[in-house]
């Protein structure tokens, strides 16, 4: 992406018919890529590694060119420049077998036409956390400035050296013709240009207006929650809030909570962008994990937004007095995480003191948790405005989907179970440590998401339908029945992985770049992963309660720009009814809902 986004500045520099430029990078590392690397002794194996990923970095360029958006255009000004001789591209390695890295050197030189040069050399880091975050220096020398001849000089040197593959420690290899000329085949006849930005007045989409409606509504109201089904937009519309209420001098300061490390790196990085491209002047702090900038903050918290998460929100709220609170806006995402009984202790009575307060989920009402969501009125406000997923469907902002259900009885083994839950729920009233119901529940409820047959009913289904195990997600309760499944998967496809706790985040990146067919986890995944070609999920597990079923199907759900006709699919698990049951299950209840959303269509005039 880094290599796809430095072209894009181009354009503006090779008017002239001479210019051509000569580029070194290096592709991206990832933990696996540097296993390998570490791991492989022979230097031709290791040099076949190299260039394969070289060549997946390309192939991915290849594959954006395809993209009607920004980074399809920034694709095809690349391919424009290779294939009209403008750019010859080399990627280098560092050579180091024990500690493989990424090529990290920043210099550049410019020849020009009268004999005169301009060298540079610094840490000119291109990403938006380097832009806001961190000190950035470059050096600049001139040929014919006095002094300044020399260190040209060097630097060209080192610059040459490096190209001809010749400089100590450092690998440095050509792409392939073939896939060069692939690059080229997408080229445009003419070179691209970035289209203009829309006016200020355009219309927008019409798809998209519940966003208007709802920060309309926050407005009126300056405290509640937007519910609004995963992937309309929850971010997109909070910053067109914080937007009329920073133009408008309401707010001199905001906090945005929320729990999981992901989402945190997801929202700082949306501020980042969102503030790099206004002329808003404000702060984006960070208070999760290794950041730790909750006392910048709490020092002076004007014109500036702390990004905490929720766990240590009181820390911030204890060095904030309730004046200083009325100019600030508190934002909670996923707000229903807001009402677990530990927050609830430490947290009541603190919201009130803020100016605006404002509640985002798909799901805000807390399952069978009444003390919960009181306090969520108390502290935030009433729901405000619903955008549900059969809405978000009908008018085309989500795809529709098949669903699925697969139909599994109890073994013995698991009766089995049960009856151990029951007496260990008799044994501790005996002992007086009573079980609360919760704990029953959710001891019976991971039997039934646990249970033994669910994997051969899954292995019949797949001999009928093999392509379910492409663009896929398995959700299971436990790592151990999902490591049970992989044999099963094995006979399909060698590209799964799993996600669980201790994995390495790169799988979940692997996936969302195409890399993989399947991800098997336990998580909820991440929205700050985006991953729009995804088209099946697969429920070995979910709770009874909504919030978690809407949280997992509703990555699927996501719009594909490539695939305007998508329709995703939901398998599920489903335990018919046993004799003298009173009332549906938790899985007939699941599967009534869905068989109904999955009839809602798009509709034109919706």
């Amino acid at each position: 992406m880094a290599l796809v986004t430095w072209a894009e500045a181009l354009p503006r520099l090779v008017g002239e018919r001479s210019l051509t430029i000569q580029l070194i990078a290096c592709p991206e590392l990832s933990r696996a890529d540097i296993a390998v690397l570490r791991e492989t002794i022979d230097d031709g194996k290791r040099a076949a590694y190299r260039e394969m990923l070289v060549e997946r970095m390309l192939e991915e360029v290849i594959a954006f060119a395809d993209d009607p958006g920004d980074t399809g255009l920034r694709a095809r000004i690349l391919a424009w420049l290779l294939a009209n001789d403008r750019l010859e591209i080399r990627f280098a390695f560092a050579g180091h077998v024990d500690e493989p890295g990424i090529f990290h050197e920043k210099i550049g030189v410019f020849d020009f036409p009268d004999g005169s040069k301009v060298a540079f050399t610094g840490s000119a880091n291109e990403t938006l956390g380097g832009h806001k975050r961190n000190y950035e220096s470059i050096d600049v020398y001139r040929s014919w400035v006095a002094g300044d001849a020399d260190r040209v000089a060097i630097k060209a040197e080192q610059f040459d050296e490096a190209w001809r593959g010749e400089a100590e420690g450092l690998e440095v290899s050509r792409p392939s013709q073939a896939l060069i000329a692939r690059l080229k085949a997408k080229a445009p006849e003419r070179l691209p240009k970035p289209k203009p930005l829309p006016r200020p007045d355009g219309a927008e989409d019409p798809r998209w207006r519940h966003q208007t409606e709802a920060v309309t509504k926050f407005l009126e109201a300056r405290a509640g929650v937007l519910e609004m089904a995963t992937g309309t937009g929850k971010t997109r519309t909070t910053l067109k809030i914080l937007e009329r209420l920073i133009d408008e001098g309401q707010i001199q300061g905001a906090i945005v909570s929320m729990d999981g490390t992901d989402l945190l790196d997801q929202w700082s990085q949306e501020l980042d962008a969102w503030m790099l491209k206004s002329d808003r002047r404000w702060l984006i702090y960070r208070h999760f994990e290794r950041h730790r900038e909750l006392g910048k903050f709490a020092l002076d918290p004007e014109r500036a937004i702390l990004v905490i998460s929720r766990g240590q929100l009181s820390k911030v709220l204890d060095r904030l007095p309730a004046p200083q609170r009325k100019s600030m806006i508190i934002v909670h995402d996923e707000v229903h995480g807001l009402g677990v009984p530990s927050l609830v202790a430490t947290l009541k009575g603190e919201h009130p003191k803020f100016g605006w307060r404002l509640g985002l989920s798909a799901t805000p009402d807390r399952a069978y948790d009444d003390a919960g969501n009181d306090f969520l009125r108390e502290e935030i406000g009433d729901t405000l405005f619903r955008f549900p997923l059969e809405e978000a469907i009908r008018r085309g902002v989500l795809s529709g989907f098949d669903y699925v259900p697969l139909e599994y009885e109890l073994t013995d083994g698991d009766r089995e179970r049960l009856k151990a839950v029951y007496s260990r729920e008799a044994r501790r009233k005996a002992e007086g440590s009573p079980m609360s119901k919760e704990e029953v529940w959710t001891e019976l409820s991971k039997v039934y998401k646990t249970a033994e047959q669910k994997p051969d009913v899954f292995r019949a289904f797949l001999k009928s339908r093999p392509d379910i195990m492409k663009n896929t997600i398995i959700f299971v309760e436990t790592k151990e029945y999902g490591n049970a499944l992989l044999e099963t998967f094995h006979d399909y496809t060698t590209r799964y992985r799993t996600y669980y706790a201790e994995d390495d985040r790169d799988h979940l990146v692997q996936f969302a770049r195409g890399e993989i067919d399947c991800l098997i986890t336990c998580h909820r995944i991440s929205q700050g992963i985006d991953i729009q070609a995804l088209e099946n999920v697969v429920l070995f597990a979910s709770a009874r309660a909504k919030l978690e079923t809407i949280q997992r199907i509703g990555r699927c759900l996501r719009a594909d720009p490539s695939n305007p006709d998508k329709r995703a699919r939901v398998i599920d698990f489903v335990r018919p009814a046993s004799p003298g049951d009173r009332f549906p299950n938790a899985d007939q209840e699941r599967c009534a809902w869905l068989t109904e959303l999955s009839k809602v269509r798009r509709e034109a005039d919706a």
